[in-house]
């Protein structure tokens, strides 16, 4: 007992000696710690915000567009799992907000005991004594500045309904405001979502409107039941069966979560894998140093295993502090990561839980860090042989190597190169901890970076190969009729017609929903980019579809689609190529291709570059026959802007990874400083000055970090390549694209975390007591 406290105290000394050491290592843990506590428990409050609302309010599990909604729902009413079942009205028609066209979206509401209801945020429900009451969805709210009693307009093919807000709602298929999967992210002020009583839908919307069947199944609902009800309801005569995974707006938010819960694993893991190696190559210079104390102490009988615990101890003792401080800063980060996110979003049920069960992981992380990293020099130590280890001839010098010996001979090199490329060879555990750091710090900024500059990579080539339009103009007369006088405004170049008709993609028993759009043969307002990077043509026959669509109808060129408009009949079309656009999954054919049903029609417009967007969106919204008006720009602004906020994160992610890189190189230059203690002193009593032996010091730490850059740089692009493959979807396709820039920043950083860790060396080389290291060696 009197032994291990000893041990202990002793400990505590040596942790008190190199604490600049023991604090650099801490911070690389504690950050880790904060990473994985903050991140991993706000992931998990996001996910249990969403699956409260949509428990409350009742989400479906199921979506069935088309055929009749009573006996669709008839034929799974009864089946085995299912709690709910709805029928309602949905339709996509033109509206009028404070004097901005759009194309909106009406949907009916369900009764009592329904799905997907809806939560009211403000105002009340509407008055069946009032029949053009409506509630306006909360997102819509924000972007039009709608409170009850506001008014907008509703177009039923004939005839405007002036319509009024009775309230602002909430509802689970719109907790982001997804028009489609294909239209994730877009123009704010181009989509708006209205709630009106289901028997009021009709003469609201004319014959625009959808039947939906909506199906809730039980929590304990399995699998072979999900999968019969799926069934039921083709069979029924649903042309299209959606999925909650699949619904646009649960699948963007869950792509988020996925991205998060990447997140939470990786970067953590990053933070504490660097601090091990610092640690370890600590606790290796202890251990050498401290080879006659370890035999001395196996020779009075101490037992191996209690040297081994010794040293694990001293591996637990560094960390301590980090640990406890990362999960204490963790939680307060994790409340207010949770908070941000949900009022950012605008989740109605925002839940934050501090989950013992993750701090628990997150302390037993950080202590595990510093006991692996502890027991490998720990058991080095048991193994030694006490009565070499009191000798002090117990350890062998490093071998001189190859290399080593023919650089000795370089004459022609300073003699600070030379010193380099020997201390290089010969430390190689020193070399390649600094090369592990530099490794590290790279992949955690590039995986970080890359995200973003690909994210803006995807939007040239999406508004700058796939998207030549500046603006869509839905209109209620003829497309040519209207292109004259859109033409005749100032700041307007060209115009084409252009089709949009919602349609269901079929084969071999799958479906896939998305907007069928029809262009002239040899448009210019649109470009078609194939899988490959190059651009194709519009065929004169049959359809181009996005990959992704392709991929989920197991389908490839050449094959048949059966192709069924909405409120049309369903017809054969010929799959003459495949696409690759960034954002949403869309097909495509010409404008002779006739599909009947219901679609819309209108023009595209492009504009000068000095047009005032402003001034031809009033211009154009004003004519008698522009239902709708879309700036194609809108949501290009609109992302920039967004990611002008993760200039932040790019910003949080440089400083960490430039704090990875320098907790490693820190703590590698001084244990080198410590090896070489004995040289140091003999080339300072020659008289070789401090400033020499620190460029040597310097050159050797900057030349080990210029060394693992190409490592680093490998590492780091396949890190982001498959980071972005988590957001990789048939909403968005994005394609790896870091640039110059990116590696070059990321690259200067860690240099500049290498240059810094070096500041202290030339204070260090002057404290060495030259007198008493060459008396210790006379000995």
């Amino acid at each position: 007992m009197a032994a291990h406290r000893v041990l202990t105290r002793k400990i505590v000394r040596d942790l008190r000696r190199r604490s600049a050491q023991v604090a650099a290592i801490a911070v690389a843990v504690l950050l880790g710690v904060l990473l994985f506590v903050a991140s991993y428990d706000s992931f998990r409050n996001l996910e249990s915000s969403y699956q409260r609302t949509y428990s409350r309010l009742h989400f479906a599990d199921f979506t069935a567009s088309g055929g009749e909604g009573t006996r669709v729902a008839a034929a799974v009413r009864d089946a085995p799992g299912v709690a709910r079942v709805s029928v309602r009205t949905q339709a996509d028609v033109p509206m009028s907000i404070g004097g901005t066209k759009l194309l909106g979206r009406v949907i009916g509401t369900p009764g009592p005991d329904g799905v997907n209801e809806i939560s009211v945020a403000a105002g009340r429900l509407p008055d069946p004594a009032h029949p053009d009451q409506v509630m306006v969805e909360h997102h819509a709210a924000q972007t039009f500045d709608l409170r009850p009693g506001s008014e907008l307009r509703v177009f039923d093919g004939t005839t405007w309904h002036v319509l009024s807000a009775s309230g602002i709602a909430w509802s689970p298929e719109y907790l982001w405001p997804a028009r489609s999967r294909q239209e994730v992210l877009g123009d704010p002020h181009g989509f708006a979502v209205v709630f009106a009583p289901q028997d009021q839908l009709a003469r609201l919307t004319g014959s625009a409107g959808t039947d939906q069947t909506l199906v809730e199944m039980n929590s304990t609902a399995t699998r072979s039941e999900r999968d019969q009800v799926e069934r039921l309801l083709r069979e029924a005569g649903a042309i299209d069966v959606g999925t909650r995974a699949e619904q646009p707006s649960n699948a963007a938010l869950h792509e988020d979560l996925s991205g998060f819960s990447e997140l939470a694993v990786a970067f953590p893991a990053l933070f504490l894998v660097a601090a091990a190696v610092a640690e370890y190559v600590l606790i290796t210079r202890l251990v050498l140093a401290e080879r006659p104390i370890i035999g001395t102490m196996l020779a009075m009988g101490a037992r191996r295993r209690t040297v081994v615990g010794h040293y694990v101890r001293y591996g637990v003792g560094i960390v301590v502090a980090g640990t406890v401080f990362g999960v204490l800063a963790g939680f307060v980060a994790t409340s207010a990561v949770t908070a941000a996110y949900t009022r950012a979003v605008g989740i109605p049920d925002t839940v934050v839980d501090h989950r013992w069960s993750t701090a628990v992981i997150a302390v037993v992380l950080g202590l595990l860090t510093g006991a692996v990293a502890g027991l490998v020099p720990a058991l080095a130590a048991a193994r030694i042989a006490p009565a070499a280890a009191m000798r002090g001839d117990g350890t062998r010098p490093s071998p001189t190597g190859r290399f080593a010996r023919v650089t000795a001979r370089w004459h022609r090199l300073p003699v600070v190169a030379r010193m380099t490329l020997r201390s290089l060879a010969r430390g190689r555990r020193r070399t390649l901890a600094t090369m592990t750091g530099t490794l590290l710090a790279l992949v955690l900024i590039l995986a970080s970076v890359g995200m973003l500059t690909s994210m803006r990579s995807a939007l040239n080539i999406q508004f700058g190969r796939v998207e030549r339009e500046d603006a869509t103009v839905i209109t209620s007369m003829s497309s040519n009729e209207i292109a004259a006088q859109l033409r005749s405004f100032p700041g307007v170049t060209d115009v084409e017609p252009v089709a949009l008709t919602p349609v269901t993609l079929a084969a071999g028993g799958r479906s896939y929903s998305t907007t069928l759009t029809g262009l002239v043969p040899d448009t210019t307002m649109h470009g078609f980019r194939s899988p490959d990077g190059t651009d194709t043509r519009l065929p004169d026959t049959g359809i181009l579809v996005g990959a992704a669509a392709a991929k989920k109808l197991h389908v490839s060129v050449g094959d048949t689609l059966t192709v069924t408009p909405a409120l049309g009949a369903a017809k054969s079309e010929r799959l003459q190529g495949l696409l690759d656009e960034p954002l949403g999954t869309y097909a495509y054919a010409s404008q002779a291709t006739d599909l009947g049903g219901t679609g819309l029609h209108g023009c595209l417009l492009r504009f000068t570059s000095t047009a005032d967007r402003d001034t031809v969106r009033a211009k154009v919204t004003d004519l008698p026959g522009v239902l709708a008006y879309s700036d194609t720009r809108a949501i290009q602004h609109q992302v920039n802007q967004f990611l002008g906020l993760f200039w932040v994160f790019i910003a949080a992610m440089l400083i960490f990874g430039t704090l990875l890189a320098f907790t490693v190189i820190y703590v590698t230059m001084t244990v080198n400083l410590a090896e070489r203690t004995t040289e140091l002193a003999t080339l300072r009593a020659a008289g070789v000055p401090v400033r020499r032996l620190t460029a040597s010091l310097a050159a050797e730490n900057l030349t080990a970090t210029l060394l693992a850059v190409p490592f680093g740089l490998t590492a780091g692009y396949l890190a982001a390549w498959t980071l972005l493959r988590t957001f990789t979807s048939d909403m968005f396709t994005f394609g790896l694209s870091l640039g110059i820039a990116a590696p070059i920043l990321a690259v200067l950083a860690v240099s500049a975390a290498a240059a810094a860790s070096q500041l202290p060396t030339a204070r260090l080389v002057r404290r060495i007591d030259i007198a008493h290291v060459v008396r210790e060696r006379a000995q």
